[in-house]
């Protein structure tokens, strides 16, 4: 399968050698600028005017995020630099950070036992005994109103549980 963007974002061949395309070269500093403020990988994606590649013009944050992991932005492999190796590593630092904290939650959130259920015995009181009792006659009628029915079920299951 073809990939639909051999160079990165922000870069484009000039003679045999990667250059700056200025326009998505702001574009990249614009996405850290943002990121390290602290936009959102999804805000940023609405934010953005310039087309990521021509057949995919809107952005996502799956695109965003490509962008802040790129090393290349620094100035390696023989690429221009974009933005200063400290402002990729507070972009990285805080990646790190986010990813930590959601793995946290996440695992929190496995962890965490649910609150047993309390089931308390009960003695039919008379309330109760007396629901039945309509419920059981109209059962036994030809025509029963099953509505009343479920009513009074409901209103003997709050009874019988203390549901509040």
């Amino acid at each position: 399968m073809k990939k639909n963007r051999n160079i990165p974002f922000g870069y484009c061949m000039v003679n045999g050698k990667y250059a700056l395309n200025m326009a998505e070269a702001d574009a990249v500093r614009m996405i850290f600028d943002k990121y390290l403020k602290g936009k959102s990988l999804n805000e940023i994606a609405a934010e953005m005017s310039i087309p990521y590649h021509e057949a995919k013009p809107v952005w996502n944050k799956n695109m965003v995020k490509r962008v802040l992991e790129n090393h290349r932005y620094i100035g390696k492999d023989s690429f221009p630099e974009i933005i200063g190796e400290s402002i990729f590593a507070a972009a990285d630092a805080l990646r790190a950070e986010k990813a930590e904290a959601f793995t946290r939650r996440k695992t929190d959130s496995k962890r965490a036992e649910p609150k047993p259920i309390e089931i308390r015995s009960y003695e039919p009181n008379e309330k109760i005994r007396r629901l039945i009792g309509e419920i059981n006659a109209l059962l036994d009628t030809q025509e029963a109103d099953r509505e009343k029915i479920r009513a009074l079920i409901f209103q003997c299951a709050e009874e019988k549980y203390m549901v509040l």
